[in-house]
C-alpha cells in the first residue's frame, strides 16, 4: 500500500478520466463533391477552442475557402510533402505555445491516389513493363498500411483533426442491398473510420426554396456513421464545427480523444 508521500499506482500509471486525458478530438467527415465538407472544416475558425486552423488542401479544393482570409491552407501535392509538414506540426505541438489548435486533412480519398501514385512511379522504375495504372495485391497492400500509419499519425496530434473523405457506393452481390461510407478501397473503408472518435455524412437537403446541410452522425442500414463523444445528433443541421465542439463540452465537461 502507498503511503501519504508515495505516488499511488493510479498515479504511477497516470491514470485519469477519459474526459480529462486529452481535450482534442478526430473526425471524419464525407460525402458527395459540393456537400460542403471543406467549408464545414472552416468553420474550426469560429470557435476560440478550436482557431487557428489549419486546412492541408489535397483535393485543390481551398477555393471554397476563399472568402475567408483568417483560414490558413498549404497545398499539398504529393504524400512526401504531407510527412513534411506533419513534422512541423509535430514540433509545432511540442512547443510551449502551439500556433494551430486544428488541422484538416483535404482529402484523405485524394491522398489515398496521391500514395498509390508514388508507389506505381517506383514500381515502373524497377520493372518498366508494368502497367502503371494495374497495381498488384502488394501494391494495394503497401498503400493501405501506408494510410493506416498516417492517420493514426495525425490523430495522435494534440490537435483537433479533421479528415474529409468522398463518399462511395457499395452494393452487395447477393442481396442487392446498398451502402454507403467514406471513400477509401477495400479494408480501409472500414479501418481508417474505427480509429476515429465521429465520422458523419454530410449531404445536402432542399426544403422548399432553401438548400440545407445535414450531418448523420449515427449508422444506418445505408450509411456509415458514429459519434464516440457525444457531438449531437442523430442529425445535425446546418453543422459547424462550433456547433459540434459545444455541443462536445455541454455533453461531457470537456472533449477526449479515443484512442483506437
Amino acid at each position: 500500500m502507498a503511503t501519504a508521500t508515495e505516488p499511488t499506482l493510479r498515479q504511477r500509471l497516470g491514470a485519469a478520466p477519459a474526459s480529462e486525458v486529452i481535450t482534442s478530438f478526430s473526425f471524419m467527415v464525407y460525402g458527395e463533391f459540393g456537400a460542403g465538407k471543406t467549408r464545414l472544416l472552416g468553420t474550426a475558425q469560429d470557435h476560440p477552442l478550436t482557431a487557428p486552423v489549419l486546412v492541408l488542401d489535397i483535393e485543390a479544393g481551398s477555393a471554397t475557402l476563399r472568402d475567408r482570409p483568417d483560414v490558413d491552407v498549404v497545398r499539398v501535392t504529393s504524400v512526401k510533402k504531407l510527412m513534411e509538414l506533419y513534422g512541423e506540426l509535430e514540433q509545432d505541438a511540442l512547443s510551449a505555445k502551439p500556433h494551430y489548435k486544428t488541422v484538416g486533412v483535404d482529402s484523405i480519398t485524394e491522398l489515398q491516389k496521391l500514395d498509390m501514385n508514388d508507389i506505381m512511379i517506383q514500381v515502373v522504375k524497377r520493372d518498366p513493363d508494368r502497367d502503371p495504372d494495374v497495381p498488384s495485391m502488394r501494391e494495394w497492400g503497401k498503400s493501405n498500411n501506408h494510410m493506416r500509419q498516417i492517420v493514426r499519425k495525425f490523430r495522435d496530434l494534440p490537435y483537433n483533426v479533421v479528415f474529409t473523405a468522398l463518399l462511395a457506393r457499395e452494393q452487395d452481390d447477393q442481396s442487392g442491398a446498398v451502402k454507403y461510407g467514406p471513400d477509401l478501397p477495400g479494408k480501409l473503408k472500414g479501418q481508417v473510420p474505427g480509429f476515429l472518435d465521429v465520422v458523419g455524412y454530410l449531404h445536402t437537403v432542399q426544403e422548399k426554396d432553401e438548400i440545407r446541410r445535414r450531418l448523420l452522425t449515427q449508422p444506418t442500414t445505408k450509411y456509415s456513421a458514429k459519434d464516440r463523444l457525444g457531438v449531437g445528433g442523430p442529425i445535425i443541421d446546418d453543422p459547424t464545427i462550433p456547433k459540434l465542439f459545444d455541443a462536445l463540452l455541454s455533453s461531457n465537461g470537456k472533449p477526449s480523444k479515443t484512442k483506437g
